[in-house]
């Protein structure tokens, strides 16, 4: 309607810009994580920018987007090389740790949402940060340094056949030897720069410059134990990490072989490196660690405790014994040793040292093999072994994993309680993060809040009485002799290679128990009813996508699980050998000790 007497709008409050939101007087940094390496994340990304002007605020917001979109693609595509080979050691590398404890739901979300909060953190505190005045000392550094690189380009032209600077290509490496040793005399003489009126000629090219020595040692090459550091008030590593430990068990309720093997790894660490006040370590230390444990043997019969920890490296720099793996490097030692600076920073009250520092780790180290598909002629001739087998977990844990997509750690831990009717004539197995068996709760290896989620048991496990049998074991587990051992999982991983390699199956060594979790979840797959939501539920992972495709139950529906329940067999393998078993019989089998 047009009239003359329509009332004025108010005038519209300035919004302050792209990524910025303002409460009271306060600028903030706002970002989200994009859906495809946070799809569960809520919570957008807010770093507060206190009371400054808009035009500063807004300069400040551009560049810490423009940090955070390049973190964004580069976690998007650790995400997609996969968990173990790439996202958890960026993860390690952008938060300066990444700890996975069996004991710890982990979101992977909401780790990559905090490794990029603390990453602009740092960049903001580094655009505030005035730049300190150089000391005399440092300005004769960087004047030697300056001179060195001119006179290494004269160098350089003349023996590339370019033009050059007469007076310093022909004497090149005379004058860059007189200007250390006048700036060891008098770092302020370092100060003149070279002359730029000599003469110019043309070079002829020459393969032999003599200025860059690769063979120079590094401050990563000295003995960490004996440099000089600054004092401090902080208290040592070994205390720290005393501490951090005691946390730990005091979460997990008891000690484990884990804090164990952490306990032994710290160790190696100051036996190495020294034990020197917690703040007073630098990246340098940690690359040295990297740098020795290299040589250090992954089995425990090469290291008598009758050596030292360097003469143990010492006997093995040819390599005669073994190496480590990258992953037990990034995952095994760097993950205790960085966790303890990031738990005694806020309990000391200093910053940590080592906090985003990315490691460098040595080419010999054996990269993590990739787990392969196994034919059906394979698993037939698995099958036929396991069945051979008088223990339980030998004779059901493979048919287990192929029939379910599970982790063996989680099938390992199964107790009887966790079988139900979830749906009419619909079975499924919940386990959750914590069990008491005969009064003792025991922590079960649950990797991420989505494998803690109910999965179909497929109907040939009621079929030939399985479903059953494990439900009448009520509380007790369905694998006992597994949990009665210091580490059920990497027990069963062992058990699993021995019956992988009696069946004839150890050609490959990408060809193992983790593999059945590959081919159950490619034939899924295969099932034109079945989406990359309900697989992905299925297997314990995180639903992944739009909006949309979020939206409706996090666990699976009645129809879905019961195209699981029924999925088809492959016909190429004879699962009749697991009818009419003694499931009793197996259950109360235990090995000797050898």
């Amino acid at each position: 309607m047009i009239s003359a007497k329509q009332r004025k709008k108010a005038r519209p409050r300035s919004s302050p810009g792209l990524y910025l939101i303002k409460t009271g007087s306060a600028y903030m940094f706002q970002m989200r994580l994009p859906k495809e390496i946070a799809p569960d994340c809520k919570r957008p990304i807010r770093i507060g920018l206190g009371v400054i002007r808009k035009a500063e605020a807004r300069r400040i917001a551009d560049q810490l987007a423009a940090i955070a979109r390049q973190k964004f693609k580069q976690i998007g595509t650790a995400m997609a090389a996969g968990d173990e080979t790439e996202f958890w050691p960026l993860m390690e590398d952008m938060l300066g740790f990444a700890e996975r404890d069996a004991s710890t739901a982990v979101d992977s979300s909401q780790r990559a949402l905090l490794a990029v909060t603390m990453l602009l953190k740092s960049a903001l505190y580094d655009m505030r940060g005035p730049v300190p005045k150089l000391t005399p000392e440092q300005e004769g550094n960087f004047a030697m340094m300056r001179g060195l690189v001119r006179i290494g380009q004269e160098k350089a032209r003349k023996d590339a056949g370019e033009d050059y600077d007469k007076q310093l290509g022909d004497n090149a490496e005379l004058l860059a030897e007189r200007l250390v040793d006048r700036f060891q005399n008098d770092s302020g003489s370092a100060l003149t720069p070279p002359s730029d009126n000599s003469p110019r000629t043309k070079g002829k090219i020459s393969a032999r410059s003599g200025l860059i020595n690769s063979k120079v040692k590094t401050e990563a090459d000295m003995d960490r134990r004996n440099v000089q550091r600054d004092p401090s008030t902080k208290p040592l590593f070994s205390e720290a990490a005393s501490a951090y430990l005691a946390q730990r068990v005091e979460e997990m309720g008891k000690e484990s072989k884990d804090i164990g093997t952490a306990e032994t790894r710290l160790t190696l660490f100051i036996e190495l490196i020294g034990d020197h006040p917690i703040d007073r370590y630098t990246p340098t230390d940690l690359q040295a660690f990297i740098n020795l444990i290299k040589f250090w043997p992954p089995k425990e019969k090469h290291r008598p405790p009758s050596l030292s920890a360097m003469e143990i490296i010492d006997s093995n720099r040819d390599y005669s014994k073994g190496w480590l793996a990258k992953t037990t490097m990034q995952n095994g030692y760097m993950g205790v040793i960085k966790p303890v600076f990031s738990d005694a920073a806020p309990r000391y009250d200093f910053d940590n040292p080592v906090k985003n520092v990315a490691l460098k780790y040595p080419k010999s180290a054996r990269d993590k093999i990739p787990a392969e598909p196994l034919s059906s002629k394979k698993l037939n001739q698995l099958f036929r072994t396991c069945v051979q087998s008088p223990y339980i977990d030998n004779v059901m844990l493979p048919p287990l994993g192929l029939l379910t997509s599970r982790r063996l750690g989680l099938l390992a831990h199964l107790v009887g309680t966790d079988i139900k009717e979830k749906f009419e004539g619909i079975w499924v197995a919940e386990a959750n993060g914590l069990v008491e068996i005969n009064g003792k709760w025991t922590r079960r290896p649950i990797k991420t809040s989505e494998s803690g989620r109910y999965f179909v048991l497929h109907n040939f496990l009621v079929e030939i009485g399985y479903v059953e049998w494990a439900r009448k074991q009520g509380g007790q587990f369905l694998f006992p002799q597994l949990m009665n051992l210091v580490d059920p999982s990497k027990t069963a991983s062992q058990y699993m290679r021995r019956l992988f390699d009696k069946a004839g199956i150890k050609e490959s060594p990408g060809e193992r128990f983790h593999s059945m979790r590959g081919d159950y979840i490619t034939q899924a797959r295969e099932e034109k009813k079945i989406g990359e939501r309900e697989r992905r539920m299925q297997a314990g992972h995180a639903v992944t996508g739009d909006d949309h495709n979020k939206y409706g139950w996090k666990t699976l529906t009645e129809s879905e699980a019961e195209l699981f329940a029924n999925l088809p067999l492959n016909p190429k393998i004879d699962f009749s050998v697991f009818r009419g078993l003694d499931f009793d019989s197996l259950w109360k089998a235990r090995r000797r000790k050898k």
